[in-house]
């Protein structure tokens, strides 16, 4: 009888358990629907889905999903919700919809540009244009005045257009162009006007399982860079040109929050000139570069950025050094063009913290330890520069990768101060 009495106990409790395991198992996801995406095509954001329909409910793969569709920065907020209830059968079980909800930003934005420097005035406009066609495309286009010298305008344009999922596929390609001018001093103290010109092109393709913009990535492009020489009266003097070979492997996972960035970027990027490819400057670039963006669970609207740099070249290009540093190349604190060479080290260090009443508004302490050489073999430790700084950093929402910043920097080894004004990371 206790045989028996256990043998039906044991079909009973297996039978509950199998029945509510399939109830569970069978809560399916019938739909997934978009709200607020006006101008966003539904492609994209269904580009960066970890979940799809038919199948199960599963709030993990939701989460990293929304977190994907954040990581676009085209939205100011983005959410979801679970429509119990979609469709129900007694064959079926559940199923149950995904609705995600989107604000778009605002796409367009002009800024102006106005700066002093050295007793002269630089006007200009910066057009960023995002999300054009409802694809993710950008397009930034600069133009500005840098002042006159010796009766010489100097200008500079530059464009840069990036094209991400080429017609859905894995690849993206970017295009970058650059015109400008400045005037030269030479060493018998006369003035050129030196000319420069560049363009490159070059496909992206990132390496993991689906298309999204994550994991490791390789990319491949050519440039063509060239210089004239000209006397201020307009006779020409000399020209130098490269045609470049452009690579760079690496790893990017880095996340977008409220206020903050987390996650990590890393890789080697390399830059090869020959006069086999028609080039009359030859040179070899190689550049090592590791970010990390650290968040902390007692205080997740804290930021603490590192980033490092190795670089060197086996020669110069097109008659310059291949690397500088400077307040505006993050070593904040020197001025322009302060150290340049073949080979640089350089470390930036930087502490965020949202302000109480305004959490948008960030204060920002940084730490910035770098320097140039002739060559990897003139490399001494004990000769790397300081800089050292406050700073501060408002990201407005309403906005595509906009975060102005404010940074006052102190460079020890010139006793100098020099001030820093963007409208992105400094790094």
């Amino acid at each position: 009888m206790r045989c028996l009495n256990f043998v039906k106990y044991f079909f009973v409790t297996c039978t509950l358990l199998l029945t509510t395991g399939y109830s569970y198992a069978e809560t399916l996801i019938g739909h997934i629907r978009f709200e607020g995406n006006e101008r966003t095509r539904e492609s994209i954001l269904r580009r960066e889905m970890y979940i799809t329909e038919g199948d199960k409910l599963d709030y993990a793969k939701i989460e990293s999903s929304v977190q994907g569709i954040r990581d676009l920065d085209l939205f100011k907020h983005v959410s979801y919700y679970i429509a119990e209830d979609y469709s129900q059968g007694p064959a079926q079980g559940s199923l149950a919809e995904l609705v995600i909800t989107v604000e778009e930003k605002i796409y367009t934005l002009i800024i102006p540009r106005i700066k002093v420097q050295d007793n002269q005035m630089r006007v200009g406009m910066h057009l960023r244009l995002d999300n054009l066609f409802g694809l993710d495309h950008s397009l930034r286009y600069l133009i500005e005045r840098k002042g006159d010298f010796e009766g010489v305008t100097e200008m500079r344009q530059r464009m840069n257009y990036n094209y991400p999922n080429v017609n859905g596929s894995k690849y993206s390609m970017n295009l970058s162009m650059v015109d400008e001018n400045s005037v030269v001093e030479e060493v018998d103290n006369s003035f050129q006007n030196s000319l420069n010109q560049s363009f490159s092109v070059g496909l992206h393709k990132w390496l993991n399982p689906g298309h999204r913009k994550v994991g490791r990535y390789i990319s491949v492009g050519i440039g063509h860079t060239s210089r004239t020489h000209e006397t201020l009266e307009g006779a020409f003097i000399d020209d130098v040109m490269a045609n470049t070979l452009l690579f760079e492997y690496g790893f990017r996972k880095v996340h977008e929050y409220a206020y903050n960035r987390g996650g990590r970027h890393y890789g080697y990027s390399g830059a090869l000139s020959h006069d086999s490819f028609g080039s009359d400057s030859e040179f070899f670039k190689h550049l090592l570069f590791y970010r990390a963006y650290y968040r902390f669970d007692s205080r997740p609207d804290d930021n603490l950025n590192i980033q490092t740099q190795i670089g060197y070249s086996d020669n110069d290009i097109l008659g310059d050094e291949a690397f500088t540093l400077d307040f505006s190349n993050d070593l904040r604190g020197y001025e322009r063009n302060r150290f340049s060479g073949n080979s640089m080290v350089l470390i930036n260090m930087e502490y965020m913290t949202p302000s109480s009443f305004y959490p948008t508004l960030r204060y920002v302490g940084f730490m910035d330890i770098g320097n140039t050489f002739d060559s990897d073999k003139t490399f001494q430790p004990d000769g790397m520069n300081v800089g050292l700084g406050v700073g501060i950093r408002w990201k407005i929402p309403a906005f595509v990768k906009v975060d102005l910043r404010l940074d006052l920097g102190y460079g020890v080894t010139d006793e100098n101060y020099q001030v820093t004004v963007g409208t992105h990371y400094a790094f």
